[in-house]
């Protein structure tokens, strides 16, 4: 028969048991952080270079790490392209959605709308600039992938638009798509073609703010949607 049990048996045991539980969250947490860097340096690599131009030991010395980890967390250099470009989508399609679900006036969907997307063309317009490149030479990874992740958002936002125009709140003389399409212009291409329209309009020193933009695009959108 085994000895029984001392108390400071029970105190190892519990000791053992706080360990082996312990460090796992502070992994976690470690690598979490560690792919968060990885992902950051890309994303500005991408954007700098386009994906051709990319360099995975760049990316590592911009992230701090060994190149060995990238490998480990995304496989290769296009797996970890696809992650960049996911992640930035998904933050505004995360955010848009947000917007749908909690806004129910026309008001406040536009601005809200509006809201998301100027951060999110502010904060990637070098990808945003990618994509269009991706565009003009056929397809690409990052033109799929926000294809995918954003149709049934977009979807929605027709169908919404369709819904207002049925209670009147919105002109009927102009097709849902178009005024979707309208908005995204007005978001988008102020950030996209930025040396085009700095050249045909420079700004003035200093330029306007992003929260003046935001209210400026509302403004217009719901000035021409709204029914007369």
């Amino acid at each position: 028969m085994p000895p029984p049990e001392s108390d400071d048996d029970d105190k190892r045991t519990l000791e053992a048991q706080q360990g082996a539980r312990g460090p796992a969250p502070k992994r976690e947490r470690s690598s979490a952080l560690t792919q968060e860097r990885i992902l950051d340096a890309a994303e500005a690599e991408f954007a700098a270079h386009g994906f051709a131009g990319a360099r995975l030991r760049e990316i590592a010395v911009g992230a701090q790490v060994q190149p060995a980890l990238i490998h480990h967390y995304f496989a290769d250099k296009h797996g970890l392209y696809e992650a960049v470009v996911k992640r930035a989508v998904d933050q505004m399609s995360t955010a848009s959605w947000h917007v749908l679900e909690t806004k129910r006036d026309v008001e406040g969907i536009v601005r809200g709308f509006v809201d998301v997307m100027v951060d999110f063309s502010a904060a990637h317009q070098k990808l945003l600039a990618i994509m269009r490149s991706e565009v003009l030479a056929g397809a690409g990874t990052l033109v799929s992938i926000i294809q995918e992740r954003t149709h049934a958002l977009l979807s929605a936002v027709v169908e919404i638009t369709t819904n207002l125009q049925g209670t009147g709140e919105l002109r009927s003389d102009v097709q849902p798509s178009e005024m979707v399409r309208a908005g995204l212009s007005l978001i988008l291409y102020p950030i996209v073609d930025a040396p085009v329209l700095g050249i045909l309009l420079p700004e003035e020193h200093g330029g306007a703010s992003l929260e003046r933009r935001k209210w400026l695009i509302s403004e217009i959108l719901l000035g021409g949607i709204r029914t007369r």
